[in-house]
């Protein structure tokens, strides 16, 4: 029997290890705290957590941060910050909004200019536990974000025109047939050249 729970111990220090990863917190003032960083279950049965879980370098205490507590937080080259996200949708079209109201969310951010950020939302499908997200462009300071792609059907194209009015150039390219081979960076890459002043 003690053999048992010495296995069942050493087994559950080891998984719980390995859902941990070294990362950092991002607090309130704007410092970096290093250590510990889990902010999902593992697999293969993921769930988001609502509130990361973090032990800082040199200390055994785990503490819970949400969106609202802190300003971002990163692991293993990935990088999240806190941002208020809104969604909308209506007759099947959705519309995403970053005003101060919305509830505050943890957003990947993928690439990141002064004029332009390409984040992904995060999300666990409900039917089968799989992760996912779906690409996000915004101008830092407006009100609103775009969706980029609408899952296996490509770009959303009519939203990103509207989203980028004064860039004929998106226009072009966006209603071009080759512009399904595109991939979501180079987008990003192509609006940062011809539509940002």
């Amino acid at each position: 029997m003690l053999l048992l729970i010495c296995i069942c111990g050493v087994y559950t220090l080891t998984a719980q290890k390995k859902s941990f990863h070294t990362g950092y917190i991002i607090v309130q003032n704007g410092d970096t705290i290093p250590g510990l960083v889990k902010d999902r279950s593992p697999e293969p049965f993921v769930s988001l957590f609502n509130k990361i879980r973090f032990k800082e370098a040199g200390r055994s205490r785990t503490k819970k941060y949400g969106p609202n507590d802190i300003l971002g937080y990163g692991y293993q080259g990935q990088h999240f910050v806190s941002m208020p996200f809104r969604e909308e949708s209506a007759f099947f079209r959705f519309r995403y909004y970053t005003d101060a109201r919305a509830p505050y969310v943890f957003l990947q951010v993928i690439r990141q200019s002064q004029e332009l950020i390409y984040f992904e939302r995060l999300f666990v499908h409900d039917d089968n536990s799989y992760l996912d997200a779906f690409p996000l462009f915004y101008r830092p300071g407006d009100p609103e974000m775009v969706r980029v792609t609408q899952g296996l059907f490509g770009f959303k194209k009519k939203q990103l025109v509207r989203y980028f009015p004064n860039c004929p150039a998106l226009k072009e390219e966006l209603f071009r047939e080759r512009s399904s081979n595109k991939t979501v960076p180079e987008l990003y890459d192509f609006c940062l050249v011809h539509c940002i002043p």
